[in-house]
């Protein structure tokens, strides 16, 4: 028997003052097929509700909270609150940080 993926909330979050809805995602070209993950119908917000992407090397997001990295647009790696928390958005350190005189 297959072990369960370790949950990330215990109990529903909340998003535009109510408690999001729980669904599986059943097909998905990322890769992201039979993860679980909250829905708000308020605001078409949504949180994975896994450990996937979550590394004590990850960034501290602007709540203070873990990070979890991702990639977005099939090719930038980032990194955004794992909880949903605040709008953290950060990308992946790259080369272009040093630059050249």
């Amino acid at each position: 028997m297959a072990r369960p993926i370790p949950r990330l909330f215990p109990h529903a979050p909340d998003c535009c003052g109510r408690e999001m809805p729980c669904r599986q995602t059943r097909s998905n070209d990322n890769g992201n097929r039979g993860r679980w993950y909250y829905y708000c119908t308020g605001c078409d917000n949504f949180i994975f509700d896994d450990w996937r992407g979550i590394d004590e090397g990850n960034p501290l997001c602007d709540c203070e909270e873990i990070s979890r990295g991702q990639i977005e647009g099939g090719v930038v790696y980032v990194f955004r609150c794992a909880r949903g928390k605040c709008d953290f958005r950060c990308e992946e350190d790259s080369e272009e940080d040093s630059e050249e005189d």
